[in-house]
């Protein structure tokens, strides 16, 4: 079908949620970007629209309040964690904290071991990359050092992480364009393990000299992918 009715973001995701969700089912967010390019092949969005929608979208990840306050105002979905949604109903009663306690966890959890890997002070903070702020999760400015946490469960095609991936190392490069400066990039990854590898192994011509660590379950870090370490 010929995408000649120009339909919005917010449209295309809630058609295809409705759809995929009919009778309570449940559905993952690649299921809804599929549907969508199926139906759609010529629609000009890309995959991160559709996943920053559908959060957006999901009445239990309350900061969408104020990261998608136009798009949480008519918010229709449930976020089950690991990448599934389902159409929310009135007796539902998800807690934020559960859904995104592993998320948090994650976060602190890396914030532990990359300082004492780094032997420096971390902190999520917002850089300025050519007028525009992006917030990193790891940070020391005064020792140049800029990376990001990524906890992924998924364990289908990671199409979609190795778009959000690649959009974070672009970023930090920008950064040391923008800066004149050069600065210890990286990413560490909690979760299913093979999908930082599969990334560090196909973009591994362009990544440069971007790190890539992963956290295992009991905390020990693992260097998936390190020039400066010769790894």
């Amino acid at each position: 079908m010929p995408y000649q009715y120009r339909k919005t973001a917010y449209e295309l995701v809630k058609e295809a949620s409705h759809e995929l969700g009919k009778n309570g089912k449940s559905f993952h967010y690649s299921e809804v970007i599929d549907h969508i390019r199926t139906r759609y092949p010529d629609c000009p969005f890309k995959d991160n629209t559709f996943i920053l929608h559908l959060r957006g979208l999901s009445k239990n990840i309350e900061s969408s309040k104020n990261t998608h306050p136009s798009l949480y105002k008519r918010a229709f979905l449930i976020y089950l964690g690991n990448g599934q949604f389902k159409l929310a109903e009135l007796n539902d009663t998800y807690e934020i904290k559960k859904v995104e306690s592993k998320v948090t966890d994650s976060e602190r959890i890396a914030k532990e071991v990359m300082e004492k890997h780094f032997g420096v002070r971390l902190e999520k903070k917002r850089l300025n990359i050519f007028g525009k702020y992006k917030e990193f999760d790891l940070v020391n400015v005064e020792h140049a050092i800029v990376g990001d946490v990524k906890f992924y469960q998924f364990r289908g095609t990671p199409s979609a992480q190795f778009g959000t991936l690649s959009e974070y190392v672009w970023l930090m490069e920008k950064l040391e364009q923008f800066t004149g400066r050069k600065w210890r990039k990286f990413i560490v990854g909690l979760g299913n393990k093979e999908t930082f590898e599969r990334y560090a192994k196909t973009y591994n011509p362009w990544l440069g000299d971007v790190e890539i660590y992963f956290i295992n379950d009991d905390r020990k870090l693992e260097i998936l992918r390190s020039p400066i370490l010769g790894v």
